[in-house]
Formats: structure tokens, sequence, C-alpha cells
């Protein structure tokens, strides 16, 4: 607790100091440095809201996190099959969707691909 108290004091200096920014007259530099100090005080909040976190709810928010993530790389691999399997069904490539996808790697490490750049750019017909 002792590090919640310090930030708190740490908030109460910057708040300080906000006001007495708010004396000077309104120039780039006192608009960029109160900008800054705000900045500063929400990283701080941000902190102490962290440290007044339980353990359920840090677990919580771990578990949500790693479901969004998986989420995310679902649909772009939903997304990127499609892609291939348009590709393998409007071109005659001869190619299995395995072998789509490795030619779409060796493309996109800039390596020749055996498969046109017109019809890796629009698949529909």
């Amino acid at each position: 607790m002792r590090k919640i108290d310090r930030l708190r004091s740490e908030i109460e200096v910057i708040k300080k100091e906000i006001e007495q920014l708010q004396v000077f007259r309104q120039t780039a530099q006192t608009k960029k440095f109160l900008r800054q100090l705000m900045g500063e005080r929400m990283n701080i909040q941000n902190q102490i809201q962290k440290l007044l976190k339980s353990k359920n709810q840090k677990e919580e928010e771990r578990q949500k996190k790693r479901s969004d993530a998986n989420k995310n790389r679902s649909q772009k691999m939903r997304r990127s099959w499609n892609y291939f399997r348009s590709i393998q069904k409007n071109f005659d490539t001869g190619k299995s969707l395995r072998e789509i996808r490795s030619e779409f790697s060796k493309l996109r490490r800039g390596l020749e691909s055996d498969i046109s750049d017109v019809i890796w750019r629009n698949p529909s017909p």
C-alpha cells in the first residue's frame, strides 16, 4: 500500500503543477507541457487501478485478452483461407490450397511466385 500512497502523492504534485501552469499565458510550450502533465497523471492513475485489482479481476482480464486474440487470429485465418479458396476456384493454377498458401508466403517474402501478380491482386473472375 506504500506504493499506492506514493503514487497518490505524485498525482497531488502534478495537480498543483497543473494549477500553477494555468496562471501562465497560453503558448505552444505551456500547452505542450500541460498535455504532458495530463498524460503523466493518467498514467499514474492507471498504475493505481492496476495495483488495486484483485487476482480474480486480473485473471478475468487475462482470459479476455486471450480470447480476443484468438478470435482476431481466427478471423484473419478465415479471411486468408477464403482468399486462397477463391484463387483456387476461379483460376486454374493446378495447385492445392496448401501449395497456394506457400506461394503466398513466398510472395510476401519478396521471392518469385509461380502464380501471377494479377491473380494475387484480384482473385475474383
